[in-house]
């Protein structure tokens, strides 16, 4: 099962109540889910190296994009991809799933936040990322790249880095092969060297 069971009736009632074709789709760099229409169809993908509850979160920010599409008549302009109408949909969409019956307590604090104002992509939430990460099953290959100390060599990417310094919400590294200077976001999952 790739979402939580909890969750499955309420995405079961979505598709009854507007019908998709869905499809697991393998580990993308670029996205994390995908919704388009075309031929008078509604596809949708999710990326399946995503935990259970990025996987739930992923899909309906996709079926929010569908609602937005089969709504799009009653505005009186197209609708931006991640505009008001995206925000206020996907809000209302993932309402009913905003409890510890679907979510643990910490992803629930994080993602209670997050929707009052939803990113269009929820990578671009460092503390989403952060908790949503604890319960991937690849956890167990790295760290967190801001919990390194500074001067630490670590492997990103089948890449050497040293860590320079943190910033904000990104950390300044060098290549150890070219000795450029690079900033990656401080919730990167890495693996240490030492």
């Amino acid at each position: 099962m790739k979402i939580p069971e909890t969750a499955v009736e309420y995405i079961i009632l979505l598709w009854t109540a507007s019908p998709f074709n869905f499809a697991v789709a393998r580990s993308r760099k670029t996205c994390l889910g995908n919704y388009q229409f075309k031929h008078q169809r509604h596809y949708i993908s999710v990326n399946g190296d995503s935990n259970p509850y990025s996987f739930l979160i992923t899909l309906i920010h996709e079926i929010a994009h569908q609602h937005v599409t089969i709504n799009k008549s009653i505005f009186r302009r197209n609708p931006a991809p991640h505009g008001l109408e995206w925000k206020t949909t996907f809000s209302k969409l993932m309402k009913p799933m905003l409890t510890e019956s679907v979510f643990p307590a910490d992803i629930l604090n994080v993602l209670k936040k997050h929707m009052e104002n939803p990113a269009a992509s929820s990578t671009k939430d460092q503390e989403l990322v952060k908790v949503l990460s604890k319960y991937s099953e690849n956890e167990d290959e790295g760290h967190s790249l801001e919990i390194l100390a500074k001067g630490k060599v670590f492997v990103f990417k089948n890449k050497k880095y040293r860590k320079i310094e943190d910033r904000r919400t990104r950390t300044l590294v060098e290549c150890m092969v070219s000795k450029k200077k690079y900033t990656i976001p401080s919730f990167a999952n890495i693996i240490p060297t030492e």
